[in-house]
Order: structure tokens, then sequence, then C-alpha cells
């Protein structure tokens, strides 16, 4: 079995993405924005090509582990 990717929640998108970025060494894909459902998110890659979604959502009351 192969996992494609994992998608996370967060409150503090960018927060996150330099996290990833920093601590493993991971590639960032492009910001999405989707504006009419107050939805952003971006695709971080590992080498060996599996990926993390990390989202956020404008209405979304979640817990957070990063906060």
């Amino acid at each position: 079995m192969k996992i494609e990717h994992i998608a996370i929640w967060t409150s503090d998108l960018e927060k996150i993405r330099i996290f990833y970025q920093k601590y493993f060494n991971m590639k960032c894909g492009e910001k999405y924005k989707n504006s009419r459902k107050g939805f952003t998110s971006y695709f971080l890659s590992f080498e060996s090509g599996a990926r993390i979604e990390i989202m956020t959502r404008a209405n979304t009351n979640a817990i957070y582990c990063w906060d």
C-alpha cells in the first residue's frame, strides 16, 4: 500500500509551511486559494514523493495542535 498524501488542518498556514520546509526539507507547491469557500492550502512534498496538504478555512472551528 502507498499513501499518496495526507491532509492537515491548521490555523496558521504559513507557520506550518515554514516548519515542514525547515525541519523536513520538503518542497512546497504554489498556494491554492478558493476565495468563495474561504479555503487555502499548500501541498508539500518529501523527496520520496509522498505529500502533505496543509489547509485552512476561514469559518472552521477545529482543534489545532500547533497553537
